[in-house]
């Protein structure tokens, strides 16, 4: 594989995961609607009034529209400039093991301090990716 297919596997993953959890969001939205924890009326105007774990399941939906944007960019100036590399590649690469590794955490045990570190971990991953697409840009790399 090209460092441009590992790139563009990255991004159709991200893709991927936003579909997921934005499912998995209406999915444990509606079972809290069911099981009358909430009624219409609670979340008209207003998603705060459900149960805490289906705020986890919306917070991470919510999430995948937040960094993501960066491996997207990332990506699409990579393609349009012809300078994937394999920094760009590893960065996305490495991003998305990051955001999968997140919404595990967000969505399972909810660590604070574990989920910080993993994004943490994505936010460096995306600058190596960042400062790749630059020097190849510059035509250092």
């Amino acid at each position: 594989m090209t460092p441009l297919n590992i790139a563009l596997v990255a991004v159709f993953l991200q893709v991927a995961l936003t579909f997921w959890a934005i499912y998995r969001m209406g999915m444990v939205r509606v079972a809290s609607l069911k099981a009358r924890e909430v009624s219409l009326g609670d979340i008209a105007l207003e998603t705060s009034k459900y149960p805490a774990r289906v705020r986890q399941f919306q917070n991470n939906a919510h999430n995948q529209f937040e960094t993501p944007i960066l491996l997207y960019v990332l990506v699409l100036l990579a393609v349009a400039v012809d300078a994937a590399n394999w920094g760009v590649a590893a960065g996305a690469a490495l991003f998305m093991v990051s955001r999968f590794w997140h919404r595990a955490i967000h969505v399972g045990t909810n660590d604070v301090r574990r989920r910080f570190n993993v994004y943490l971990f994505g936010l460096v991953a995306l600058l190596l990716g960042w400062v790749s697409l630059g020097l190849g840009m510059l035509g250092g790399w």
